[in-house]
């Protein structure tokens, strides 16, 4: 067990702790790792292959992925082109640390237990029962070899259900964190695969650029299968993989049937199910699916906000109403029931309660003044003249089917095909709801509609649900 201190650093690899001049430093996960490799070459240099066998065992990983990594902690170390610098870039090779490493060897001494660490101590040792003892076989891949592992993958899946940037970053950091601990743990990675699916969301401006947080998605779903076949997290991840961005429905539609078959009561599978039909027109069973998934935990406000939309989508607008208002009383205040609440009421045209929630989605993201700009120009000019001060604030942060609602309700058919082709190209997370959103449904007849909607494969999924009906 080591200490290594560099320059003004000093790594504590027990603590997993890293200070500059005695103040501590945030650095976890990869960067954290990265920087171990680094400490423990004491100068020497660091070939990539090292990093990419120590860092991604038995995965494929592009360069790129570590250069971003190692990008992250130069910025976490103040390494900058103004400094002496800190890590230096031997091209196609490596990396080394440029200060001079001084390490320094400590013994694990019993440390005072603080009263408040009694549970924790408790937790594990209850813990340990999953894992295993010497001589014993492999383990399924859902039980974890190391006990820090099981607890770092469940604080990843609370960060991962707030369903926002800056949580979901973090809940990347802790599964990387439990995978390192222990490689063949399939639900961390079944876990990182919801993740990286979850970094492909527009909502949530993409911190991975599409095709690399998908084929990460892919990966991890791939890994977690291959360690334990009976993972449906991984099957409903490459289940929502193939429906949300690649547009393949029937391999969606096996998927998720095989995760429901191994799961019947997870709700996020039902949830993964219940968004499938909802987005096929299978409204009563979406309503039904999505309903089992509230039952078993109602106070889970994605679910919530999902049967709201469901609801709207088959015509049902109060029980949606009902749904939305639910998932917007739940504690903390969060802006995406407001938002999704919005456009079903601009859709029947309830002016003034779209307004409200608009504005109180603005406040939610620290715009208040904004929705108190809307009011007034909404009582000076008009309605549609706030819509027209508001559409550009929703098309600049990528929202391109949600834009594409609110210019059909502020009837503008062809501003909302526009943003509707944007949503093509960029394959934004909701397209696949085209066909079934009510806002719609006067687009339906026209030719750059029926386009956009064969390109996604929804014209071929409409006339392949009518075969069966006859």
């Amino acid at each position: 067990m080591s200490v290594y201190e560099f320059g003004p650093f000093v790594l504590d690899t027990v603590e997993r702790r890293l200070t500059r001049e005695g103040k501590r430093i945030s650095v976890t996960g990869k960067a954290l790792q990265i920087l171990q490799l680094l400490a423990e070459a004491e100068g020497c240099l660091v070939e990539r292959g090292t990093f990419h066998e120590r860092l991604w065992p038995g995965a494929t990983v592009e360069d790129r992925t570590l250069t971003v990594h190692v990008s992250t902690l130069r910025r976490l170390l103040g390494d900058t082109p103004s400094s002496d610098g800190i890590i230096e870039t031997v091209a196609r090779a490596g990396y080394r640390l440029l200060p001079p490493v001084r390490s320094r060897h400590v013994s694990a001494e019993p440390a005072t237990i603080a009263p408040h660490q009694w549970a924790a101590i408790g937790v594990a040792k209850w813990t340990s029962a999953l894992l295993p003892t010497p001589g014993q076989s492999p383990l399924p891949g859902h039980r974890p070899r190391v006990a820090e592992a099981y607890f770092l993958q469940v604080q990843a899946r609370a960060l991962l259900k707030i369903a926002e940037r800056k949580p979901t970053l973090k809940a990347l950091d802790l599964f990387e964190q439990a995978l390192a601990l222990d490689p063949d743990y399939a639900t961390a990675h079944a876990g990182l695969a919801s993740t990286y699916l979850q970094m492909a969301s527009s909502s949530i401006l993409r911190p991975l650029p599409l095709a690399e947080a998908t084929r990460m998605a892919y990966q991890s779903a791939q890994r977690a299968i291959a360690l334990d076949e009976t993972a449906a997290e991984a099957w409903a991840t490459l289940g929502k993989l193939k429906m949300t961005y690649e547009w393949d429905w029937q391999g969606a539609e096996a998927d998720l049937d095989h995760a429901m078959a191994l799961a019947p009561d997870d709700v996020d599978t039902l949830v993964a199910c219940g968004r499938f039909l909802s987005a096929t027109g299978q409204h009563a069973a979406a309503i039904n699916v999505l309903g089992r998934a509230r039952r078993l935990e109602p106070t889970r406000r994605e679910t919530l906000e999902f049967v709201g939309q469901a609801y709207w989508y088959a015509g049902r607008i109060e029980p949606a109403l009902a749904a939305f208002a639910a998932a917007i009383s739940l504690p903390p205040a969060e802006k995406r029931a407001y938002f999704r609440r919005m456009l079903l009421l601009d859709q029947v045209g309830r002016r003034d309660e779209a307004m409200a929630d608009r504005c109180a989605w603005l406040q939610i993201c620290g715009e208040a003044a904004t929705g108190d700009r809307l009011r007034e120009i909404e009582h000076g000019d008009g309605w549609k003249a706030a819509m027209m001060e508001w559409l550009p604030i929703v098309e600049r942060v990528n929202l391109w089917p949600e834009a594409a609602q609110q210019w059909m309700a502020a009837d503008e058919p062809d501003r909302a095909l526009d943003a509707l082709e944007r949503g093509l190209v960029e394959r934004s997370t909701n397209m696949p709801f085209l066909m079934e959103a009510p806002s719609f449904r006067p687009l339906h007849g026209s030719p750059r509609f029926r386009s956009i909607a064969c390109q996604i494969g929804l014209n071929q999924l409409r006339l392949r649900q009518s075969h069966a009906a006859e």
